[in-house]
């Protein structure tokens, strides 16, 4: 019988993964690891629930015995920490080789590729790390480089998952939502093509390749991408558009009260492509079930302005441009409370 350990099955990704390993005819043993307590009235019976700390807890006792490890585990409060991070990767696939681990899963991110003009569009998994200056990327690149290290060195099968922007119903990243949210005080009107991808399409992804024991690295997205017209017409602003100079103002205004750091990080991913091509994952049999429309909208709180007809937004429009000195402000202060939530 085999036994797959999966970290953070708490979050929105983790808790999906294990419902779809649960669903499997196969006999096997899933144990569901986070440090934060869990609700699984939703799980299947059987799946063993262990509250631990990847950073703390003694974890050869937990992992004696499995043979798949997927590592999800990703604590908020602790993103930009690379250090964090890397240690707990390190702990958990030391205590893994001991354990005689034989297959390891890491979720990473298409973040890695990171947003250039001369991307392709769209990327595939041949295509070289180049990570922004977004620490988040840069730590998922690292662990990365770390895994590929050490499966190499102990003969371990190693498979990098790479999602686009993750949503669903209520439930949406930090990088998710601070990428949506930075979209709206770009510095010049560029308009790139832009990808999602929904949870469950992604824990679907997820679980294939635990169950096919499969090793490579596998982009995930909705088929293809949203255009720029249609991304401004399914966010409610076919009507509204400022001014190039309002808007070089409202990112002025944005920065002085905002995490200057993390929106000049960011602006490079709402400004250039990253969308990334599926092909290898779906040459598995893998197929989603939401398309990139669907899951924006199914992540996403609409918009004041898309409950507005035509002419009401367009006088609305009118008026902001003629406060502009004043409006930047307010727009900037709710810009700093949205990226930094």
């Amino acid at each position: 019988m085999r036994s797959i350990l999966v970290t953070g099955a708490a979050g929105a990704v983790g808790r999906r993964v294990v419902v779809e390993l649960a669903k499997s005819a196969e006999e096997r043993r899933i144990i569901a690891l986070d440090r934060e307590p869990m609700a699984f009235a939703e799980f299947a019976d059987g799946v063993e629930v262990v509250r631990a700390d990847l950073l703390e807890a003694d974890l050869e006792p937990i992992l004696k015995g499995v043979d798949s490890v997927v590592h999800l585990a990703e604590d908020r409060s602790r993103r930009f920490n690379a250090k964090v991070a890397r240690s707990m990767l390190e702990r958990l696939q030391e205590a893994a080789a001991i354990a005689g681990v034989d297959h390891f899963v890491l979720l990473s991110s298409a973040l890695v590729y990171g947003a250039h003009g001369d991307n392709p569009v769209p990327i595939t998994e041949n295509q070289p790390l180049r990570p922004s200056n977004l620490a988040h990327a840069r730590i998922k690149a690292e662990m990365e480089a770390v895994s590929t290290e050490w499966a190499a060195r102990h003969r371990i099968r190693l498979a990098v998952v790479r999602p686009t922007v993750a949503l669903s119903e209520g439930e949406t990243s930090w990088i998710g939502s601070a990428i949506r949210a930075a979209m709206t005080v770009r510095p010049e009107q560029v308009d790139p093509p832009v990808q999602f991808v929904h949870h469950d399409d992604l824990a679907r992804a997820v679980a294939l390749v635990v169950d096919r024991e499969l090793e490579s690295v596998f982009n995930v997205a909705a088929d293809g991408w949203i255009g720029a017209d249609a991304f401004r017409a399914l966010r409610g602003e076919t009507e509204v558009r400022l001014p190039d100079r309002a808007g070089r103002l409202r990112y002025q205004a944005a920065k002085m009260f905002a995490d200057r750091s993390l929106l000049e990080d960011l602006e490079p991913y709402v400004s250039h492509p990253w969308v990334v091509a599926t092909d290898r994952l779906r040459a598995e049999g893998w197929r989603p079930l939401y398309s990139n429309e669907e899951a924006y909208i199914a992540g996403t709180t609409p918009p004041l302005l898309a409950s507005l007809g035509p002419q009401k937004r367009q006088e609305l429009a009118l008026g902001a441009a003629g406060v502009a000195g004043v409006a930047v402000a307010g727009v900037a202060a709710w810009m700093a409370r949205r990226l930094l939530r």
